[in-house]
C-alpha cells in the first residue's frame, strides 16, 4: 500500500563489477591487474543521481567492497555473520562462479576469490541447468548396483541437472566407486543395461532414460562434466588452504563453517565435503545461512550501528590475491583428485541398501 516516493532509504550489494556499473564507474580495469576497484569504501547517494526513482530527499547506500573479486555482497556476508565480532574462529564460503571465501574472526580476517567457474551453478555441464523446474536436485545410488533414485523441483519430468543435484551425483558415484579418486568414469563396470557407456564425448554414465525425461533425450553425466566439478572444487578447497596458512591454523582451529548463497541453501554438506569442496570438518560444524548476502544489505539497511561495523571490517580484512600467490597452481593442482578414502571395490554381488531422497 505504498508508492516509490514513500521509499526513503535503500540498500545496494553486488560483486564489484556490478557495483563499479550501478555507480557509472568504468569497470574495465577490474579485469586487468591488480585488480584494483576504483572506489572501496561505502558510498551514499542521492536517489536522483543514480536513478532511483524514490523519494529525491531519501538515500541509496552502497555497501564497501573488498577487492577486484571480492565485493560488497561478500561483506554483506561477513556482516550478517558477524563474525567481526565473534570469538570462534569461522570459515564463510559464498559459492557461485566466484567463490568467495573469508576465514577469521574478531583478532582479524582473510579472504580470497577463487575461481571456481559455473560448473556448481549448473553451466558448462551437458545437462546442467539453473535450480527450475524440472532440474534434479537430489540424488542417492544404491550400493552394489548402477541404480540410482532422484527427486526434481516440483516434482516434475526431469529436464537437466542443477548445482545441488550435481555434486550429490558426482559424491554418490565416488561412494559405490562408479568413478574413482581422478573422477575417471569406470569403464569396466559397463552393465547389461548401458548405463555406463562409451559415446563420441567419451564415457558417460545415463542419469536418467530418454523415455522419462522431458525433452525425450538420455540426461547424462560425462567424463568432462565430471572434470568441470573438479577444477571447480579444486580452486574452492586451495583458497581455502591458503587462507589457513596465512592465518596460521589447522582444519582443527576452524569452529564453524557457512556456506552462504542460494545454491548453498540446497547442497546437501557430505556430499559437498565428500568430493572436496571445503575442509573436512565435523558435519555439525557447517550450516547453511541462505543469501547472507541479502541479509546483511538488510541489516545495513536499518541500523546506523552496522553501517559503522562495515568501515571496522574493512580494517579487520586482509585480501589475498589467488593469482600471484606462489603456491596456489601447486594446490589447485592437489586438490584435483576427489577425496573420499573409503571406497570399497565395486561388486554387482553386494547387497542393495536404498537410502531415501531427503525432502527440501
Amino acid at each position: 500500500g505504498i508508492t516509490l516516493n514513500d521509499v526513503k532509504e535503500v540498500t545496494i550489494v553486488g560483486n564489484t563489477a556490478m557495483h563499479h556499473i550501478f555507480m557509472g564507474i568504468y569497470p574495465k580495469y577490474l579485469s586487468l591487474a591488480p585488480y584494483c576497484p576504483a572506489v572501496q569504501q561505502a558510498v551514499d547517494y542521492r536517489p536522483n543521481d543514480i536513478g532511483l526513482n524514490i523519494d529525491p530527499m531519501g538515500n541509496c547506500h552502497i555497501l564497501p567492497v573488498v577487492a577486484g573479486f571480492v565485493g560488497a555482497d561478500h561483506m554483506a556476508v561477513i556482516l550478517s555473520c558477524d563474525i567481526q565480532n565473534r570469538d570462534e574462529m569461522t570459515l564463510a564460503i559464498d559459492v557461485g562462479t566466484n567463490g568467495e571465501i573469508v576465514l577469521g574472526n574478531k583478532d582479524g580476517m582473510v579472504c580470497c576469490s577463487a575461481a571456481a567457474g559455473p560448473a556448481l551453478e549448473g553451466s558448462c555441464i551437458t545437462y546442467g541447468m539453473r535450480a527450475a523446474d524440472g532440474a534434479i536436485e537430489r540424488v542417492k545410488m544404491r550400493k552394489g548396483n548402477l541404480k540410482l533414485e532422484y527427486k526434481t523441483i516440483n516434482n516434475s519430468k526431469p529436464l537437466g541437472i542443477c548445482g545441488s543435484g550435481i555434486i550429490d551425483l558426482v559424491a554418490e558415484m565416488l561412494k559405490t566407486a562408479a568413478i574413482d579418486v581422478t573422477g575417471r568414469i569406470r569403464e569396466e563396470l559397463e552393465d547389461d543395461i548401458d548405463r555406463i557407456r562409451e559415446s563420441n564425448r567419451g564415457y558417460e554414465f545415463v542419469v536418467e532414460w530418454a523415455r522419462k525425461t522431458k525433452q525425450k533425450k538420455d540426461i547424462v553425466i560425462t567424463s568432462d562434466d565430471i572434470r568441470e566439478v573438479q577444477l571447480a572444487k579444486a580452486a574452492m578447497y586451495a583458497g581455502t588452504s591458503i587462507l589457513m596458512e596465512t592465518k596460521g591454523i589447522t582444519v582443527d582451529d576452524i569452529d564453524r563453517v557457512l556456506i552462504a548463497g542460494a545454491f548453498g541453501s540446497y547442497i546437501d554438506v557430505e556430499n559437498a565435503m565428500t568430493i572436496g569442496l571445503f575442509p573436512e570438518v565435523p558435519l555439525e560444524k557447517v550450516k547453511s545461512v541462505g543469501n547472507a548476502a541479502g541479509t546483511g544489505a538488510r541489516m545495513s539497511l536499518i541500523s546506523r550501528e552496522r553501517r559503522c561495523e562495515e568501515k571496522e571490517i574493512l580494517k579487520k580484512l586482509r585480501y589475498v590475491e589467488l593469482a600471484t600467490h606462489p603456491t596456489f597452481q601447486q594446490q589447485f593442482v592437489d586438490a584435483m583428485n576427489l577425496p573420499h578414502k573409503d571406497i570399497s571395490l565395486f561388486r554387482n554381488t553386494m547387497k542393495n541398501v536404498s537410502a531415501p531422497i531427503p525432502k527440501q
